[in-house]
């Protein structure tokens, strides 16, 4: 499978570490999906006589906040604390599994709505802690092994998930799964999110280097709709219908990605996902009402394969500039959990229409598949992924430390225009790169409140009342000295 080039390591790596790392996304990536398995055919299910609505309202909830996290990236990524944020994440996790245990033994929709949302929370960050992990591997052969085996072996451990678990064991494996998932991978991932913060507001002033992926919205929504769909489909006891058979098509998609060498190999597995959720649709007028589960087989494959896809091509967008990683993941997650929704409730919809008027739900099945090709072949006739990946600005590790001496240079610049001390114009480059009080009070070996005073101080001198504003004059100072630079 070939790809697109990735920055070249600053320094080689030991094969035992990079192996230990590609074993730790792995289990990362396992154990991710295993914990979306374990709330669509556990959680949910039970949730569903008292508070149905309540996983379309968590789904919502979900694509807010991965919008959030996009948002957040581009704008203040100086808020993106490894630590802070995994520390919450934890937090939210605990604190959600029992919600969640408690709401639903106890038919309480508030306490069940409340745990959904903290589960999201911890789910969204780390998601993205995944991604930047997967994205630091140092050859495209590892994010591809990675990616490959965890879409294989987590479908087929997801297989396996009885139907029915009791609620307490249910929400106790959900939380173990996500607390382990955090502990594999935001060491892998903390290098490149204090990068992020230090530099990646200043790296993105400029947005056009999203535009070649615009399209991979509408496609990564279209992809969800059939995937909620075969979730929702001629569900049983409120679970989806879950088959190896899927597991079997991905398993061959995945060694055909392998095998296949040539320049286009990503645009191939797409048109292979394409191929089987068509097929998945074209068969569900033909399952309604019935338990066989080639639909929700077809549709599953086709979700799984363009998953598998997306992991890959999120990995090589960050290896080549991981500044947009996030902000990727975010929109691109935002529109997966939309999609989901929209197909989940035709789904249910095609469900409730089955007893009283097969018909009409053999209608909505055709409706589907006509959208969805009518979609794509408007959108998606000249698209290629490859392409999009190969156009996203390369920027390599000198890049980002020249970007960090920029801050470092007009931090100085201020700090002589303004008058600061040499240790305020020290507190300054620090902040201005995305540090805290207490990282500047044990770097300088300082009291935190001495810190604060300095803090407080500069920002007197400045004229600046928040960490954003001073962000914001570091960007203009930047912005302006390269202007002067370019009339020179």
């Amino acid at each position: 499978m070939a790809h697109p080039a990735a920055p070249t390591p600053a320094a080689p790596r030991s094969s035992a570490p990079s192996r230990l790392a590609a074993l730790r996304c792995l289990g990362a990536l396992i154990l991710l999906e295993a914990s979306g398995a374990i709330i669509n055919a556990t959680i949910y299910a039970s949730m569903a006589d008292f508070f149905a609505i309540g996983r379309e309202i968590a789904t919502l909830a979900n694509a807010g906040a991965f919008v959030l996290l996009a948002v957040v990236a581009l704008r203040r990524p100086v808020l993106l604390n490894a630590r802070v944020l995994t520390a919450g994440a934890s937090i939210a996790i605990t604190a959600g599994v029992i919600c969640l245990g408690v709401g639903i033994v106890a038919n309480n929709s508030l306490l069940t709505l409340a745990g959904l949302l903290c589960r999201a929370a911890a789910s969204i960050w780390l998601t993205g802690m995944f991604t930047i992990a997967l994205s630091t591997l140092p050859t495209s052969r590892s994010v591809l092994l990675v990616a490959g085996g965890g879409a294989i072996l987590s479908s087929a451990g997801c297989a396996l998930i009885p139907i029915g678990w009791p609620t307490e064991a249910a929400c106790a494996i959900l939380a173990l799964c996500i607390l382990a998932s955090l502990a594999l991978v935001w060491r892998l991932a903390e290098p490149s999110l204090a990068s992020i913060r230090q530099s990646g507001a200043s790296a993105l002033q400029d947005l056009k280097g999203f535009a070649p992926f615009a399209p991979l919205l509408l496609c990564v929504f279209l992809i969800a709709t059939a995937s909620g769909y075969a979730i929702a489909f001629n569900q049983q006891n409120n679970a989806p219908l879950v088959t190896l058979a899927s597991d079997v098509i991905v398993a061959v998609a995945f060694a055909m990605v392998v095998i296949d060498k040539s320049q286009k190999s990503e645009d191939r597995l797409f048109s292979l996902s394409v191929l089987l959720v068509v097929a998945g649709y074209l068969v569900a007028p033909y399952e309604i009402a019935s338990a066989e589960g080639t639909t929700n087989s077809l549709l599953g494959a086709g979700r799984d394969c363009f998953y598998l896809l997306l992991w890959i091509l999120l990995a090589f967008t960050g290896r080549r500039n991981l500044f947009m990683l996030l902000p990727m993941v975010g929109f691109v997650r935002a529109a997966s959990s939309l999609g989901t929704d929209a197909g989940a409730m035709v789904g249910h919809a095609t469900n409730q229409l089955t007893a009283s008027n097969p018909q009409m739900a053999a209608v909505f099945a055709s409706i589907m598949v006509f959208c969805f090709v009518a979609f794509l072949w408007l959108g998606f006739r000249h698209f290629s992924f490859t392409e999009a990946v190969s156009e996203v600005r390369l920027v390599t590790p000198p890049e980002i430390e020249q970007i960090g001496s920029h801050i470092d240079g007009a931090c100085r610049l201020l700090g002589k225009q303004h008058g600061l001390t040499p240790r305020e114009t020290e507190i300054l480059i620090l902040l201005a790169r995305g540090r805290d009080g207490k990282f500047i009070a044990e770097k300088y070996v300082l009291s935190y409140q001495t810190v604060k005073t300095h803090i407080k101080h500069l920002y007197a001198k400045l004229g600046v009342h928040s960490r954003q504003e001073l962000i914001n004059l570091t960007d203009q100072t930047i912005a302006s000295a390269a202007g002067q630079r370019r009339t020179e």
